[in-house]
């Protein structure tokens, strides 16, 4: 006890105590911590290996984290043992967690989007940039993963089976497609959407613009959502997002490397055969240098025989070619700026080396500048030049398809001269009873060029007057020309002589559309307790005018391009010109109560000069209105459902001129035509009704339905001015009605999500109706081959009819046959043959065997025979990423809807198509074939159901490990891909081209390409 109460007295010796203690116990407690602290340090990339700044990195149930830098790194100093849990979250992607084991290993995290498409800004359609949440009528986005992981030629095609209610038109292989929504709004048929590109309207097609500079796509399909557009929303609208500078990064350059082939995709069958006597070495029998047909002992029969030199032209002329793509893009940006800037070269090498390559460079400059906290300003200027040679070849007598199929295979037109240029006349010609020019000799001897330049000129400004008042201005121009020349060299050969070409020829055309579009708007908005609400009022001013001229001369004084080298007296000259003034003024309100129910009501005026004073101004309203019913209503396993009803109406201009197609008759002698004002013409309309729902389930599956039907009214249809007078005489009225309908599914999500592998995948359903309700006291009429009458669909193919079963033969009281034959016979008197052709029971097996066709003499024994819209159509999307492999794919399926095969038709007349193969096996007389072919008129006998299921993309994309090379440094992503367009179409259509709804006519042929591509990010 003294020794303790010794210590403690001795303050001196307490105090030292004291210091060694705590030091000991600071140096103890440091190195224990020295010890036990970890520093995890990681990397934060999207699933296009692109690194996301700004990213949340936590450790799991503490309050210790960080955030990534500019280059998507982070490192977080913690005393926690591990293994520890990081939870990662970002606005736009989905939140994770990550299970660290090892502090010595650099943590790799992939973020995936947040599919939630309902947190998405959307701007067409709406006067002020909108959360799809809050939206009341439809719209699909498209974004840029679904357009540029396969990019399409152009961006006609890249909506393929990603947009319910939307049908993709195209015709030729080597034309940019048309694009239609929701089926028919006129008597004519489909009204293409309005083009709109970054808010500005254009008079562009989506075949000008390039898919590698497009971010998104924006769809709004409807009346009741593009009344917004006023008169030229009738056909719905497209907006066009280009891509801008990135906000993430301060420099960002993209060089993108595409090559590969083109290669056919249908070609129709054709004969192997010929029906002429042969030697005994299988060369032709001629009789006074003419072949002889080989008949069999009936007299009618005949034998055939396959052809002692066999040259495939078709495969011969059309085949593999190649295709490339070159662009780069530079984008930056600043405190006060971003900036984007991109270029593209592209090859497309079409189905013959004969035509030269369609190509197409274009530049895209896209600048934003923050000239204070309040005002912003945008610029763009895009520019495109093509040409499209293949043009020159898409016509059906001058097309390539044309000659190579129909031509006997005997000749062999690529046959060259001494010199090595495509002869004229091929060995062999002489023997074919009808002379064919040959296109290779054409082709090579004809110079012509096609070029479209695309000009757009654009500029924003923004201004924040008040926290709740804004303001919008906006100003563009667009100005397309379009420049084409033909020349023909003095000596060019035909067939005939003509006097037009062979000495020579020289034609050009040019034409200039312009458009030009301002716009004034000014926004308020603001909360007032559970209500949230804001008002626009914009007014627009559109013009467009055409100009052109078309010039050409012949005979030839030298041998140059110009119009002073043709004779005067055979020059010809023509020129157009028309203009356009629109003004539109709208005014938009919004009310929303609780972040639940929303309600949009618009009214917009529109004035043009396409029409007179008194009906010049038109009034398009639309109300629409929707209810998140899920804020008040718990449903399992449905975070979100969202119902709408929406109302509008939308409307057209008549062709120009329509205003003054009224005329008068006045007779001196004769028969004279006064124009007229035509001043009481009006808007054609439609009414839309929309009906439907968005819904968000198992927090990952995004559903869309609608169902729309619309009435459109006052359709312009132009008819005689005095019956029975016709011809030139003709005024446009509005007398035409129409009804649509339209039931639309897209469902898309992330069905698997895990940190190795996803699986994206997405539907879309679609089926349209369109009917004719009204021709006003217009007697039906057919119309490129569709028939125009009162309950009929837009697009019912008209022609003539060969019976193919007995219940189809109608009779009277007398039991005698009245819709086929001269009523002298009865049902009896009939039987199908092998070929499901009715024929006279009595003929069959005879040289008189013939087909029996449908007859009214009311009708001049036509009727409808097919229809051309599908049943159905069915797009599928999918997207499997494993680790570095990504696969995607996009299939279309097409059910029902029917094409005219005239490229088979017309095979038939030569003796070169299947059918005729066949026939002449069965025995049919020659007669019996040449009945099927029937002139060439659009017979149902060739009308084919264009049923498909079509692989359009496919790729398979290797993300190439740059930080494992080392690279990382100046190569931040790197990817390669094989890629495949319109890969395969499973089809029993036997034509050119199963796509669009118009007649195979020897079209310019579907092909697709398979190529390579690499991309590097700097």
């Amino acid at each position: 006890m003294t020794n303790i109460l010794f210590f403690f007295k001795n303050k001196q010796w307490f105090l030292c105590l004291n210091k060694i203690v705590y030091i000991l116990l600071i140096l103890f407690l440091f190195n224990f911590t020295t010890y036990a602290q970890e520093i995890i340090r990681g990397t934060v990339v999207d699933r296009a290996n692109e690194p996301i700044p700004g990213v949340t990195v936590f450790i799991k149930s503490t309050s210790s984290g960080t955030t990534t830098d500019i280059d998507g790194n982070f490192s977080i100093t913690t005393d926690q043992e591990l293994p520890l849990t990081l939870t990662i979250s970002f606005l736009g992607f989905r939140s994770t967690e990550i299970d660290v084991y090892e502090a010595d290993e650099n943590v790799d995290i992939i973020l995936s989007e947040d599919l939630n498409i309902l947190d998405e800004i959307v701007v067409t359609g709406v006067a002020v940039g909108t959360s799809r949440r809050n939206l009341s009528f439809a719209l699909t986005k498209i974004d840029n993963d679904l357009i540029n992981t396969v990019p399409a030629t152009d961006a006609s095609t890249s909506l393929r089976g990603k947009v319910a209610g939307l049908r993709v038109d195209q015709s030729g292989g080597n034309q940019g497609a048309s694009v239609y929504l929701r089926g028919s709004k006129s008597v004519g048929g489909d009204i293409e959407p309005l083009i709109v590109v970054d808010g500005f309207v254009t008079g562009l097609r989506l075949s000008d613009i390039s898919p590698n500079d497009i971010e998104t796509i924006e769809v709004v399909k409807g009346a009741a959502a593009s009344a917004l557009y006023g008169t030229r929303g009738e056909g719905g609208i497209i907006q066009i997002i280009t891509k801008k500078g990135r906000a993430d990064r301060k420099l960002n350059i993209i060089v993108d490397n595409e090559v590969g082939f083109t290669d056919i995709l249908l070609l129709p069958p054709v004969s192997k055969y010929h029906h002429f006597k042969v030697n005994s070495d299988g060369s032709f029998f001629l009789t006074d240098g003419a072949r002889v047909i080989d008949y069999q002992s009936n007299g009618y029969s005949v034998n055939l025989h396959p052809y002692q030199n066999f040259n495939d032209n078709t495969r011969n002329i059309l085949g593999s070619n190649s295709y490339f793509t070159n662009s780069a893009s530079v984008s930056a940006n600043g405190d006060k700026y971003n900036i984007y800037l991109s270029a593209q070269n592209q090859y497309k090498g079409g189905v013959s080396e004969v035509v030269n390559a369609d190509t197409k460079q274009s530049l895209l400059l896209n600048l934003g500048y923050k000239v204070s906290d309040r005002i912003t300003a945008d610029v763009t200027a895009q520019y495109s030049h093509s040409n499209n040679p293949s043009r020159e070849v898409s016509s059906r007598s001058d097309g390539l398809l044309y000659s190579t199929l129909l031509v006997e295979p005997h000749i062999n037109l690529s046959e060259k001269d001494e010199e090595g240029k495509y002869v004229f006349f091929p060995e062999g010609s002489e023997l074919s009873g009808q002379q064919w020019s040959n296109p290779l000799y054409n082709l090579n001897n004809k110079q012509f060029s096609y070029i479209t330049e695309n000009l757009l000129l654009g500029g924003k400004l923004n201004y924040k007057i008040t926290d709740h008042l804004s303001a919008e201005a906006s100003a563009s121009l667009q100005n397309r020309y379009y420049n084409t020349e033909e020349y023909y060299p003095i000596g060019f050969r035909t067939i005939s002589p003509s006097l037009d070409l062979n000495n020579g020829n020289y034609g050009l055309s040019s034409q200039t559309s312009s458009t030009k579009n301002g716009q004034v708007q000014l926004n308020y908005g603001r909360t007032s307790g559970d209500i949230d609400w804001g008002v626009a009022a914009k007014y627009v001013y559109e013009s467009s005018q055409l100009t052109g001229f078309n010039a050409s001369g012949r005979n030839l004084t030298a041998p140059v391009k110009s119009l002073n080298a043709t004779e005067s007296s055979t020059r010809e000259i023509s020129s157009l010109w028309s203009k356009t003034i629109n003004y539109g003024y709208f005014l938009n309100a919004k009310v929303s109560w609780k972040n639940r129910i929303f309600l949009d009501a618009l009214g917009r005026l529109d004035q043009s000069s396409r029409f007179g004073e008194d009906v010049g101004t038109a009034f398009f309203p639309r109300v629409a209105v929707a209810y998140r019913i899920t804020e008040d209503i718990n449903i399992n396993n449905l975070n979100e459902l969202k119902l709408r009803v929406a109302y509008g109406q939308a409307g057209s201009l008549p062709p120009f001129g329509a205003k003054d197609s009224r005329v008068a008759i006045s007779s001196s002698g004769g028969v004279s035509y006064t124009q007229n004002d035509n001043t009481d013409l009006k808007r054609a309309i439609t009414e839309e009704t929309e009906l439907g729902f968005d819904a968000i389930a198992f927090n990952w599956l995004n559903i869309q339905f609608n169902y729309a039907f619309s009435n459109s009214t006052n359709d312009f249809i132009s008819v005689p001015a005095f019956a029975p007078i016709s011809g030139s005489a003709n005024i446009y009225d509005n007398l035409g009605a129409v009804k649509s309908n339209s039931i639309e599914l897209e469902i898309n999500g992330r069905i698997i999500d895990r940190k190795n592998f996803s699986w994206t995948s997405g539907a879309t359903f679609s089926r349209i109706r369109s009917e004719i309700t009204s021709l006003g006291d217009v007697p039906e009429f057919t119309q490129n081959g569709y028939r125009k009458a009162v309950g009929a669909s837009t697009t019912a193919i008209y022609g003539y009819s060969i019976h193919s079963s007995l219940s189809q033969l109608e009779t009277n009281e007398q039991g005698y046959v009245t819709n086929a034959g001269d009523g002298s016979l009865r049902i009896n008197d009939y039987v199908v043959n092998e070929f499901g052709v009715v024929v006279e029971k009595s003929k069959l097996g005879t040289a008189e065997e013939e087909p029996v066709f449908y007859v009214d003499p009311r009708t001049g024994n036509s009727k409808i025979i097919g229809e051309a819209s599908p049943n159905f159509n069915v797009g599928l999307t999918n997207s499997f990423t494993y680790g570095p492999f990504t696969l995607y794919a996009v299939v279309d399926w097409q059910q029902g809807g029917e094409k005219f095969n005239e490229t088979a038709q017309y095979l038939t007349y030569v003796y070169r198509s299947e059918f005729s193969d066949l026939s002449a096996q069965a025995g049919k007389p020659l007669n019996f074939t040449t009945r099927v072919f029937n002139a060439s008129q659009v017979t149902d006998y060739w009308i084919e159901s264009t049923t498909h299921v079509a692989l359009r993309e496919l790729s398979l994309s290797y993300r190439i490990p740059t930080e494992k090379l080392g690279v990382k440094n100046w190569l931040n992503n790197a990817n390669l891909s094989i890629i495949g367009r319109n890969l395969f179409i499973l089809t029993d259509y036997e034509g050119v081209n199963v796509d669009g709804i118009g007649q195979d006519g020897f079209n310019y042929p579907s092909y697709r390409i398979i190529s390579g591509k690499l991309t590097l990010n700097f």
